[in-house]
């Protein structure tokens, strides 16, 4: 994730660039597409504008899994809060490529999947003495990624370790769940998740190590597609995980997927869970499915 910057830094060569990590440039990591090609106010101008999915996609699933968050918990807003700050972060840096902007970036990527971890790992996975008191297991990963959000401020590797290291078994932990999944539309929206969530990887290591031969074509632009098939594919990945969650500690809760704004939109829409009974459920002052415990 951090290979030598292709930016011209001929004049800077005397003064570090990481004496102040706001300073235009001063990041190390620079994309393929070329630099204020567009606009003198932008750096990478299409990289940047391809975020504001960011901060359109988790408003409205906010909206849409209220009821969810009243009924099971309010950790799964704090998920979607989190991708608006990687937006903020993203937009900072390929407008600037300051180091400021690359570590909000990347660190909010980090705080994102701690998170994930805490809301939706089943409890067996856990060590023997933090099965029975989850809250401690939540605490233990808030400890850690301060600890890896400071080390990753010293020393920016760090957070590409600690993601690589918390990705991928993340990923194999969605793929092993959804295999014992019984509904057959969750199914194949966690598989199309993991598909499209391939197709990101793929472009964003094209747009890194093909960088050459996508400016030869006139076509350096991989990365931004990277920022819209990452923010569909992290939310996609987000309601498959709720619903799994909920699933495996309360078999017989009746939730159900439904399409935002409707199924015509196909795969433009954006998924989302409800209760069956959410109408009687938050008409009622009392209810028998209140599951703030899962957190």
């Amino acid at each position: 994730m951090y290979i030598s910057s292709k930016i011209d830094t001929t004049g800077l060569n005397n003064n570090p660039i990481n004496d102040s990590p706001f300073r235009i440039g001063s990041s190390n990591v620079d994309w393929c597409e070329p630099n204020y090609a567009v606009t003198e106010y932008i750096s990478e101008f299409w990289n940047t504008v391809s975020n504001i999915f960011f901060f359109l996609v988790p408003p409205i699933m906010i909206i849409l899994f209220s009821s969810y968050s009243k009924r099971v918990t309010n950790g799964i807003t704090i998920l979607w809060l989190l991708l608006i700050i990687i937006g903020i972060g993203s937009v900072y840096f390929h407008a600037t490529l300051s180091l400021a902007g690359q570590l909000v970036d990347e660190i909010s990527i980090l705080w994102v999947v701690m998170a994930g971890y805490t809301i939706f790992l089943p409890a067996i996975y856990f060590p023997q003495s933090l099965r029975a008191q989850r809250h401690r297991f939540i605490y233990s990963c808030i400890v850690l990624t301060i600890i890896v959000t400071c080390l990753s401020i010293i020393y920016p590797y760090a957070n590409a370790f600690a993601l690589m290291i918390l990705g991928l078994p993340s990923t194999a932990f969605l793929a092993i769940h959804l295999s014992r999944c019984d509904n057959r539309r969750i199914k194949n929206l966690g598989i199309h998740c993991l598909g499209m969530w391939g197709v990101a990887v793929t472009i964003w290591i094209c747009d890194r190590m093909f960088c050459s031969f996508w400016l030869s074509i006139s076509f350096p632009y991989l990365h931004a597609f990277w920022h819209v098939l990452i923010i569909f594919s992290s939310n996609e990945a987000i309601v498959v995980c709720a619903y799994l969650v909920v699933k495996y500690q309360y078999p017989q809760a009746n939730l159900i997927l439904h399409a935002w704004p409707n199924e015509q939109w196909g795969c433009f829409s954006l998924p989302y869970l409800k209760f069956h009974d959410d109408g009687s459920y938050l008409s009622s002052t009392s209810n028998n499915f209140a599951t703030k415990s899962i957190v």
